[in-house]
């Protein structure tokens, strides 16, 4: 239902989900990066990005050189002007009543668009030789308050790699890791889309500046990614129980954005904030929103009829323009839709409910019909979603360890110790079966998000461990050999072993690797690994 007010009725609570060390403070000795537990499977509809999580890990050590690291795993349109300004808070220490902060934000922006900052002090080109890629590292410059910061989405743009941390997004010339720009917040960053618009442009949700939990997401801001310049700021409006901001998720499909709250969509025009339309809660078959996708499709996804036998899961494509459903998809009875692995072709991971540790892959026509199911346990592979990281509550289209190209998806296999090796598993979207598989001497590999390649076959992460330092791949379309195209300097492995969980970006000819949280002492102190923000390996 299009309209523009939210029926009565209260969706289903959403639980954050235990096992996931992202979403909880980072441990704060030193020499201890982050990586991910082969975490269970996450009940349905955690929607709160960076909410505070108790997950324990299991411990792995890794030799790097002659060194022994230890990792651990462990709307309403509201105003005329649509707008209020968060007020900054005083103190930069934490409150009485959980509240914790870093220095007060006054909004503006830190160097005004001019690019002064520098790439990292620790030199990852030191000892390189020949063949090796050229490095450079981004050190952490942001001071994050004791429960550390989120990295998000990575976004690139006319030779430029962006992203959002804590209150600020900052842009790093592709080619050498200068700043190109920073445009900070009045408040935290709480959810940024996977991809900008097509002009370049993004939308993130922050919160006030009073970091505590539960703090409403519910505050929109336009950064043009070119030149990190701000355009229009909104304040999302509570109507009901049904609208509320505790989680919002943002998606851009075109000149569309789409912002999530709760059970409630609105959209709105990328160019001036405008208002386009709303998508309510459907009464019919109970279903309730549970997230949205963006990119070359818009899509949201619903879960219906939580808790009974008829419990299943809904897509529905939606035109960016209008918010008219093209299509509706309706997942097999006893399924629920979990993650969004394409918008186009259309691919998305569902979970039984009987049986929370079965899963598999259903592959979506053009029309909204199922065209092939992935069934992952007729594989003598296992696989984990998201690799196993489980999930806080990001959005949909947040889960590692799946790329869709050229009508292939290419999936990472769980390895059977948590650093060894694993495959690649290529399977055809109009069978659903597998056609190949290809490992690589050992390594863990992880299929990369590409944001400029068309080319045949498909980039993988090879991850550093122990004496072997990381490598960026290419699987060639019919499986076999993978050519490495970038082979990683072995004085950047220490600080790589700190982002081995991270996010990757393909771009420019180059891999940009990001961890997914910096710990509260990650401040930017020279010859700390645990520092490094971004690292990039080029040609």
């Amino acid at each position: 239902m299009v309209s523009h007010e939210p029926e009565s009725g209260r969706p289903p609570a959403h639980q954050p989900v235990p096992g996931n060390p992202y979403a909880q403070p980072l441990p704060q000795p030193p020499a201890q990066p982050p990586f991910p537990p082969q975490a269970g499977p996450p009940p349905a509809g955690p929607r709160r990005r960076g909410a505070l999580i108790a997950g324990v890990g299991a411990l792995a050590l890794v030799l790097v050189g002659a060194g022994v690291f230890v990792l651990t795993r462990g709307d309403g349109d509201g105003d005329k002007d649509g707008s209020r300004k968060p007020v900054a808070q005083d103190s930069d220490k934490p409150a009485r009543d959980g509240r914790e902060s870093a220095p007060p934000r006054d909004g503006s922006d830190d160097d005004g668009g001019k690019g002064t900052g520098s790439a990292g002090q620790i030199d990852v080109n030191a000892g390189r030789k020949p063949g090796d890629a050229k490095a450079w590292l981004a050190v952490n410059d942001v001071k994050l308050p004791g429960k550390g910061g989120q990295l998000l989405d990575l976004w690139r743009v006319d030779g430029l790699v962006a992203q959002a941390e804590y209150d600020e997004v900052t842009a790093f010339k592709a080619a050498d890791g200068k700043r190109a720009w920073r445009v900070r917040l009045p408040g935290e960053v709480c959810d940024t889309p996977v991809n900008p618009s097509p002009d370049g442009k993004v939308v993130v949700a922050y919160t006030t500046s009073e970091a505590r939990v539960g703090a409403k997401c519910n505050q929109l801001q336009l950064i043009d990614l070119k030149t990190g310049k701000k355009g229009w700021h909104k304040e999302l409006k509570e109507h009901s129980t049904l609208d509320s901001t505790t989680a919002t998720h943002v998606a851009i499909s075109g000149s569309t954005v789409m912002v999530d709250q709760d059970s409630v969509a609105h959209a709105y025009r990328i160019r001036d904030g405008k208002r386009l339309f709303t998508t309510e809660h459907r009464r019919e078959g109970a279903c309730f929103l549970s997230g949205v996708a963006g990119g070359p499709g818009l899509i949201q996804v619903q879960s219906c009829a939580a808790g009974s036998k008829s419990t299943h899961g809904r897509l529905r494509k939606l035109d960016p323009r209008t918010g008219k459903a093209e299509w509706v998809y309706r997942s097999k009875k006893g399924w629920t839709i979990d993650k969004v692995y394409s918008a186009d072709p259309v691919v998305v991971s569902v979970r039984n409910r009987a049986d929370l540790n079965k899963w598999a892959l259903a592959v979506v026509d053009k029309q909204g019909r199922q065209r092939s199911w992935i069934d992952l346990d007729q594989r003598k592979e296992k696989f984990s979603q998201c690799t196993g990281a489980g999930d806080s509550g990001e959005g949909v289209q947040n889960c590692g360890g799946g790329v869709v190209a050229h009508d292939t998806l290419y999936l990472a296999t769980e390895p059977k110790d948590t650093l060894g090796p694993n495959k690649i598993v290529a399977f055809d979207l109009g069978t659903g079966k597998a056609k190949w598989s290809v490992g690589a001497g050992g390594r863990q590999l992880l299929p990369v998000t590409v944001s400029d390649r068309d080319g045949p076959g498909v980039i993988v992460y090879a991850r550093p461990y122990r004496d072997m330092t990381g490598r960026t791949l290419l699987l060639p379309p019919g499986g076999g050999k993978p050519k490495v195209l970038l082979k990683h300097t072995a004085a950047a492995q220490k600080v790589e072993v700190f982002m081995f969980a991270g996010n990757t970006l393909y771009a420019d000819t180059r891999l940009f690797v990001t961890p997914t949280r910096l710990n509260g002492r990650s401040n930017g102190s020279a010859g700390e690994e645990g520092n490094g923000r971004m690292l990039s390996f080029g040609p």
